[in-house]
């Protein structure tokens, strides 16, 4: 067995191990030795009384007890065990020179079987996959026939449509939350300052700025990033926008939100505006943007439609044509119902197996976790496919899942990032637990010893 690369400490262990091995074996023969000895001249001297007419003892004089009535064996540190193990070894050992082959082969036959049920094969049984599977496959089915897409009154040369069910009742959900005067006083106590509408009294030109685009292209209006650059702007009074070209402009258009209040009370009311603002045109016909989606005006490549636009192109007019917050947060209603489907299959199982009622270990528990991990990814997957299908067949961007997308990326990356640099980490991890188990098995086995013995103590 391979002994590279181990710490300092091991070595002295193991040089310990035999050392003491060695002591021992050569004790028990030292005794062997002596107890045939004795037997010989027991038996000796047992002949020579009887030859002189005397029967010998019946037993044997006990040997004096100290006063405690024990033994006391002084416990020594581990440098004078590793400095008495250098005198009788001297010499580096390895693993061969402490465990015979059969004990070799089953340590690696161990330590080959330690995580292999990481794989996708051995962590996936009949049940996860058919769950995983079928969740992917009903929130496909409600994409198709709930969501559809966005109201629009034409898109790319496409006829108009009047929405889906879903997105429909959202956006009835979101008016009758948010009536229109509730908006206007919405509107009139938390201003922002990135919200320009046109160019005119901006310092740069923001090609593609218009009513209808501009929350697309102000940053500080995505449902996301808007907690960071929209907060920003406005404590800086400053705009940050994305153009059509997809080139990132900041400017100075007002003064800095309570310049010489305290920090903490200007991140305060910096949020307090930015949320105030962000309801104030989420009910809008406008609406806000889909989370993250603006990101795609830096894909400046692609040739969509008859007008051979490109990616960015297309999801900013996806955006003036309906596919707003909104219609997003009705897409996602699907996709959520994946994790519902998926997280209530496992309880049910989890409920119907006895050995995860009675006894829930840790690794038990992190296998669940990389099972319902990959169940989502498959799910998520098989969706996607659906959705996808969708986008084919109606030939229609606004078909996109973009939520869907947005959940298939957020379950694939650390997939990827386990395949190729997590798995070992975790499998190193399984290894070190089974060491470690080890040792407090051997601990508690020779505590449990020593609590039985009354011969002899251990004095530290």
């Amino acid at each position: 067995m391979s002994d590279s690369g181990e710490s300092q400490t091991i070595k002295d262990a193991k040089r310990l191990v035999k050392a003491q091995r060695d002591s021992t074996e050569d004790l028990s023969f030292r005794t062997d030795n002596l107890n045939t000895e004795l037997d010989k001249r027991i038996s000796e001297t047992v002949r020579t009384i009887r030859q002189i007419g005397n029967s010998p003892p019946k037993t044997l004089p006990k040997a004096k007890l100290s006063p405690s009535g024990s033994l006391i064996i002084p416990a020594r540190s581990w440098e004078e065990l590793v400095e008495e193990a250098k005198q009788i070894t001297p010499e580096d050992v390895s693993f061969d020179d402490l465990l015979s082959e059969s004990e070799i082969q089953a340590v690696l036959q161990r330590h080959e079987s330690i995580g292999k049920e990481l794989g996708w094969f051995e962590c996936l049984d009949r049940f996860d996959l058919t769950l995983a599977v079928s969740a992917g496959a009903i929130a496909g089915l409600m994409d198709v026939l709930l969501v559809k897409v966005p109201a629009h009154p034409g898109f790319l040369g496409s006829k108009g449509s009047e929405g889906g069910w879903l997105p429909n009742k959202v956006d009835e959900l979101v008016k009758k939350l948010l009536p229109e005067d509730q908006i206007r006083v919405l509107e009139k106590a938390h201003k922002a300052s990135y919200d320009p509408a046109t160019n005119n009294g901006l310092l740069r030109r923001i090609a593609g700025l218009g009513p209808r685009t501009h929350r697309y292209q102000s940053l500080g209006h995505d449902p996301i990033l808007g907690f960071f650059f929209g907060v920003r702007d406005i404590l800086t009074g400053q705009f940050t926008a994305i153009d059509k070209f997809g080139k990132v402009i900041v400017q100075q258009v007002g003064e800095p939100l309570l310049e010489g209040e305290m920090f903490l009370v200007c991140i305060l009311e910096a949020l307090k505006t930015h949320v105030g603002h962000l309801l104030s045109d989420v009910a809008t016909p406008a609406g806000l943007p889909a989370p993250l989606m603006p990101l795609l005006s830096f894909l400046q490549f692609g040739k969509i439609g008859n007008h051979e636009y490109t990616i960015a192109e297309v999801a900013r007019q996806m955006y003036r044509s309906g596919y707003d917050f909104k219609f997003s947060a009705a897409s996602g209603i699907p996709v959520l119902m994946t994790n519902v489907i998926i997280w209530l299959g496992n309880f049910i199982k989890d409920k119907n197996n006895e050995r995860r009622k009675n006894a829930i270990k840790h690794e038990e528990d992190s296998d669940r976790k990389l099972t319902t991990r990959r169940q989502l990814l498959i799910a998520h997957s098989v969706g996607m496919l659906i959705n996808a299908g969708k986008v084919s067949v109606t030939r229609n961007p606004l078909a996109v899942s973009w939520v869907q997308t947005l959940t298939l990326l957020r379950y694939v990356a650390p997939e990827m990032h386990f395949i190729f640099k997590g798995k070992e980490g975790v499998r190193a991890e399984m290894v070190e637990d089974e060491i470690l188990s080890g040792f407090h098995g051997l601990n508690k086995d020779i505590d449990a010893f020593l609590d039985t013995q009354t011969d002899f103590v251990i004095q530290l």
